[in-house]
């Protein structure tokens, strides 16, 4: 049996609820290495990033003006998508 990927959905969004569009996603960790995989984010802040099994993923998401920030996300064997809300403050 093959694992299908999960597909981790994400809205990335300032403090004020505003949509941060060009910011980069990408797994820092996880429970096997792969290759860099990053995601920009468009207009209304979304991106879209594909977990190879289950197991615990550190998302990270960069942008210019914003703070860095990292996400445990945990994904649960059999699980095809997974939504995840991300909120950046401003340097």
């Amino acid at each position: 049996m093959t694992d299908i990927p999960t597909v981790i959905n994400g809205v990335v969004k300032d403090s004020n609820g505003n949509p941060v569009s060009q910011a980069r996603a990408s797994f820092v960790s996880g429970p096997v290495s792969f290759a860099d995989i990053a995601a920009l984010t468009d207009s209304k802040g979304t991106f879209s990033l594909s977990a190879p099994i289950a197991g615990e993923y550190i998302i990270q998401v960069v942008e210019d003006e914003f703070i860095t920030e990292n996400v445990k996300v945990i994904i649960e064997n059999n699980t095809q998508k997974k939504n995840i809300d991300i909120t950046l403050s401003r340097k």
